[in-house]
Parts: C-alpha cells; structure tokens; sequence
C-alpha cells in the first residue's frame, strides 16, 4: 500500500511540476520584452579597422552564408565608414555566430590591421519599433515633440494654435496632459524646454515667439514674454546648451538670437542672421563649441561662429550637398558630426571641422518621402529620423560616426510624421504626426 501511495504522489508532484512550468512558459511568452532602442543602447556595436577589399569581403561573406543552414547573411548588416573600417551589425544571435565565423578566418581577413572596439554585436531581437502609448488631444497636426531634460514631461506644439505639457507615467511609456498653453494666435510650430530652469519656448505662425513660466508639477503654466521681431511666420525655437540665447528660425529668411535675462521673464534681440534666400526652418546650438546650424528652404545649411558671449554670429560655412529643401538640423552630443534631414528624402551626415567647415561623410537612403526631423540619442550612436511617408527609422551610427545603417521602421502613423525626440534617459522615442496623435516608441 505504501509503494502504491508513494507512486501517486510521485505522479502528483511531477504532474505538478509540468503545470507550473508550463504555466511558467505561459507567463515568460506573455512578458513584455525591452524594446529595439532598450536592446541599442545595450548592446552596441563591433567594429574592426581594415585594408580590406570591402566588396570582395561581402561577396565572399554572402557565398559563405549560403553554405551555413539557419544563418541569413541577409541580417547582418556592414556600415563602411571609409575604407579604413568595417562596423558589423546584427539583428539576431545567429546572425552573431555567422559573422563571427566570418571574422575569424584569417586566410580572409589578412589584411586586418586592429580590432579596434568589441564590446558586444547588436543582436536585435525585434527589428520594430513598439508603440507603447498613443497620445490623443490635439485636434490638428502635432509640429513639434520634445522632451523635458530632467523631469517627467513631454511638450508638443500644434497647428491647434496650442502647446501640450504631458506627464510621464512611471516608467515613461505613457503621459496624461497635464496643461493647455493658450495664448497663441495661429499654429505652434516649434516647442523647447530650457536646459535647466522651469521656462518653455514655442514659436509660431503668428510670428512670434513665446516664454513659459512652468510651476513646480507644471499644472501651470504662464507666458512671461512674447517675442516680437520677425516679420514671418517663426517655425523653430532652440535653447542655448548654456548661455542665456535663444535662437529662432523663421520664414522672413532669417534666424534671430535673443539675449534672455536671469529669470527668462523677457528677451531681448541682439542678432539677426541673414544669409538664406528662404525660409530658415530649423535652428540647433552646439553643444560645446560656438556654433549654430540652420536649415533652410534654400537646399542649404549654414554653420555660425559665435561670438565669445553669443551675442552675434558669423557664416562661416554653408552645406550644399542637398538638392532640396533642409527641414532639419541636428548636432550630434559628443562628435563634431551634424545631420540634415532633407525633402530631397535623404539624410546626411557631415564632419564639422575646427575652421568651422563641413563635409559630408554619408547620406543616409531609403526614405520614400521629405524627411522633416532628426534627432541623435543624447548619449548613444543612434539617429532617428521621420519622414512624410508616416515613417519613422533608427539608424546605428558606426565608431567614429561616419556611417550608419537602418535597424528599425516604425510605420504606425497613418500620416505624415513631424518631430522625433529620444527621451533624455529611458529608452522611449516620440514622434508628432499629422493625424493629431503623438506616439510613444521603445
């Protein structure tokens, strides 16, 4: 008898066992996973420099594939930033294995000279974008996402004639609107938090720009000062990383520095920057160094000297590689590297020298409409870029940024997509679309 109930509940505990681990496996499938931009910033990239002949290397790399069952060259992706350097990036851990069986033939790869960085591949799990929270409150196309530098809000400007403060959830996937700026005459082109104190910028089509004073959990909001100046309407605002500026952009052909006194309640214009035979539709300070880029409706960027107090700036270069209009420039955190975004559908990158000059290093292809913003991670080798076509991408930058390669699509919006913002510390990704909706991405 005792064998026989020992036997049952031998059967029970290993019936048991098998529901707990199925009910395990249930709850593992049912998990929500890091997001591409988490699993980026995790894992960057490998490079390696070399005098290899790169065409040769992947026609070889592709025959070799061939012959490797399970693993598809087709997802591992080389970025070559020059003939100097190879930067390998894959979108799965087999496509891992497969190029470091590539790597490692050294009758191949001769005349490798270094390795040069290897910390991990980028193994990407998922190659798409995830929506994880949709925004819903304008009632016309959101222009312009940006988020707060340190605190739990997103800001949005709207041809609702509105600007939105959204608070972030916990873990930053979502936000309720928390206040409306009205005060506005026609849309809100252009929205930026100020670097460090509790204002707000927008600019608009009624030709100005405004100041926000924004309370202790921004339920409140005030406008200080209204910008007069421009003769157009002002379609980007931009804070100075540092220094008390402000710089906008307008279509009166002209950029315009405003001096902001100690406690951002007024500003006063000190420069005006003429140069472009049109509309100066995007502006962005440096981080470090004295100069400012503007995009312009000219098929031109222009770089700015500042002067020692900012106070005025000099052309000092002007970027011409586009064949249409520059909707977007953006500088990157730490490399002397700069992005436009063109309606020529092209994104490009450009070198910026310590004269002031710039020259293109790569143009990123593969976008089916005008690409109306850019914006880099603020720490990581990662540019986002939105398109008209309701797209938005991610591309990887290589090791000393002079390429980079697409690893993800968002394609949820269902129109145009206007502004793209990386949040300053959680692995999310907002973009403002024509639909009135602004997505929150991982």
């Amino acid at each position: 008898m005792s064998t026989i109930v020992a036997e049952a509940e031998k059967a029970a505990a290993a019936k048991a066992e098998a529901v707990k681990a199925e009910a395990a496996k249930a709850a593992a499938r049912q998990r929500p996973r890091p997001g591409v931009i988490a699993e980026l910033l995790a894992h960057p990239v490998y490079s390696l420099a070399s005098r290899i002949n790169v065409q040769h290397f992947k026609a070889w790399a592709l025959r070799r594939a061939v012959c490797i069952r399970g693993l598809h060259w087709a997802a591992v992706l080389m970025c070559i930033g020059g003939p100097q350097r190879l930067a390998v990036v894959c979108r799965s851990h087999l496509s891992a294995l497969l190029a470091l069986k590539l790597i490692c033939y050294p009758s191949e790869l001769r005349q490798a000279t270094a390795v040069v960085s290897q910390r991990h591949f980028v193994g990407l799990k998922k190659c798409a974008l995830i929506c994880s929270s949709t925004l819903q409150g304008h009632s016309d196309w959101v222009n312009s996402v940006a988020f707060h530098p340190s605190d739990p809000y997103l800001a949005t400007g709207s041809f609702d004639n509105t600007a939105k403060l959204w608070l972030m959830n916990a873990d930053c996937s979502a936000a309720t609107c928390v206040s409306t700026l009205q005060g506005h005459s026609d849309w809100v082109r252009s929205v930026a938090f100020h670097p460090s104190a509790p204002y707000l910028a927008t600019g608009s089509y009624d030709d100005t720009a405004k100041l926000w004073l924004l309370n202790a959990d921004c339920s409140t909001v005030t406008c200080v000062s209204t910008l007069q100046g421009h003769s157009n309407n002002v379609l980007f605002v931009a804070f100075h990383p540092s220094a008390p500026y402000l710089a906008t952009g307008s279509s009166d052909k002209t950029a315009k520095l405003w001096q902001v006194n100690a406690d951002c309640s007024a500003a006063t214009c000190v420069s005006t920057l003429q140069g472009h035979s049109d509309w100066v539709f995007s502006v962005a300070f440096h981080p470090s160094a004295p100069y400012l880029a503007t995009g312009s409706s000219d098929g031109t960027a222009k770089l700015w000297l500042l002067n020692a107090d900012c106070s005025s700036a000099t052309c000092v270069s002007t970027l011409q590689e586009h064949s249409d209009e520059v909707h977007s420039v953006a500088f990157h955190p730490s490399a002397p590297i700069l992005a436009t975004g063109s309606r020529d559908m092209t994104t490009k990158l450009w070198r910026v020298n310590d004269d002031g000059t710039a020259t293109c290093v790569f143009t990123l292809e593969g976008n089916g409409d005008t690409v109306r913003s850019v914006a880099f991670h603020p720490s990581e080798p990662i540019l986002a870029t939105c398109t008209d076509d309701g797209i938005a991408k991610l591309w990887l930058l290589n090791a000393d940024c002079s390429a980079a390669t697409c690893v993800s699509t968002l394609e949820g919006h269902s129109d145009p997509v206007r502004s793209v913002a990386f949040h300053p510390s959680a692995p999310y990704l907002a973009t403002g679309s024509n639909s009135g909706s602004v997505k929150i991405l991982q």
